[in-house]
């Protein structure tokens, strides 16, 4: 009788395989972005009745263009008394864009109106949306026009989805970069610190070597040709007096050259509380109005330049011509120009030049006071809007 077959049972090993760690996502994400409309000359466009509308100039949001339609007497009779605003989607090649967006308009004393809308889905039969009855006339002729000119906000979110693949990958942890923190820690502490900088009643402790290395005019102070031998050496404690600069403003200075990043506007060291500092970041900001934020936007840009400090000084002209309106925009362009800011000087010279804006800024104290003081200014002014007419009859 022939002997059975033995099986072969296969064992389990005692040895685990290494780990495979494999991820798989699914992301959908918000593209936002925003686009300020300004009509100069409202009160002749509302003539035109109800029905007339006005288009903004493109802007693209998560990759595709739109524009705002606005109708300064209402989109129909129906809205008669009413401005109606409209999110039109201008891109052609596209089946579906879900966006959420918001209308807002700022008034001269400082009051405000935003509307926020839903998500929906813009297709090749259904381009815009918004509202047929966003604000009565009265209200914003009362409320919201600045010399004739009546300035719409469009805030716009653009649901963007993206998917990837399955992956195998090793994960090793990488905190984010820290030398910030620990430079502004080091300030703060004043471990090491071999300079005292004197202003008015205010005493700041720092580090030759930190901020020369971040400032040039600092650099020059401490270790060029003119530095003082002594001082310069290794272990010698120097007192600096500077002048003509407010505290506040150089700490704002302090902040940026040890962190990069600049404090809000309204943070300050209390001068009677010098050896016990609180933590810049944990500052409470003051309430202030957005012009006496700008003001003080406006001193850390000449203290800017002063120590040369570029990044620094994009920061301040970034914050400046976020704000821009026609009040100040006068005022926003004499600042440019004596502070070496050639970026925000461009803008502000296209904006000024715009249609409509150039009369509305002309009525404005910042205006008259350009033409005192800086009529050379004025003649780049005339000679751009003389370029802008020639362009648009072309």
């Amino acid at each position: 009788m022939a002997a059975a077959a033995s099986s072969t049972v296969p064992q389990s090993s005692s040895t685990s395989s290494t780990p495979q760690n494999t991820i798989s996502t699914h992301s959908t994400e918000l593209v936002r972005g925003s686009h300020e409309f300004t009509v100069a000359g409202y009160s002749l466009q509302k003539r035109k009745g109800a029905g007339h509308s006005i288009r903004s100039g493109s802007f693209e949001v998560g990759g595709y263009r739109w524009v705002v339609q606005f109708y300064p007497a209402g989109e129909s009779k129906e809205e008669e008394g009413h401005i109606s605003v409209y999110l039109e989607l201008r891109s052609t090649v596209v089946d579906k864009v879900t966006a959420w967006f918001t209308f807002g308009v700022n008034g001269a004393s400082g009051s405000s109106l935003h509307m926020r809308g839903s998500f929906d889905d813009y297709t090749p039969t259904s381009k815009s949306w918004g509202y047929p009855k966003f604000m009565e006339i009265e209200t914003v002729e009362s409320e919201y026009l600045i010399n004739d000119c009546l300035t719409l906000l469009c805030d716009v979110e653009v649901v963007k989805t993206v998917k990837t693949g399955a992956t195998i990958s090793c994960f090793i942890t990488v905190p984010p970069p820290a030398i910030c923190r620990d430079l502004e820690l080091l300030l703060e502490s004043k471990e090491g610190s071999d300079v005292t900088l004197q202003l008015e009643q205010s005493e700041y402790d720092a580090h030759r070597a930190v901020l020369a290395a971040r400032s040039p005019v600092f650099s020059a102070q401490f270790f060029g040709p003119m530095a003082d031998e002594d001082a310069a050496a290794a272990g010698s404690r120097r007192n600096v007096r500077i002048h003509d600069i407010k505290p506040a403003v150089f700490e704002a200075v302090l902040h940026f050259v040890y962190t990069d990043t600049l404090p809000p506007a309204t943070t300050s060291w209390s001068a009677s509380h010098r050896d016990k500092r609180p933590k810049l970041s944990d500052v409470a900001a003051a309430s202030c109005s957005e012009e006496e934020v700008r003001v003080m936007i406006g001193e850390r840009l000449a203290a800017a330049d002063r120590f040369d400090l570029e990044r620094m000084r994009l920061l301040c002209e970034d914050a400046l011509w976020e704000t821009i309106d026609v009040a100040n925009a006068a005022s926003t362009l004499r600042l440019a120009d004596r502070h070496h800011c050639p970026q925000l000087k461009e803008l502000c010279m296209e904006y000024i030049a715009s249609a409509g804006v150039l009369a509305a800024v002309m009525t404005t104290e910042g205006f008259r006071e350009l033409k005192l003081d800086c009529p050379s200014l004025l003649i780049e002014i005339l000679e751009n809007f003389g370029k802008r007419s020639e362009a648009d009859e072309e």
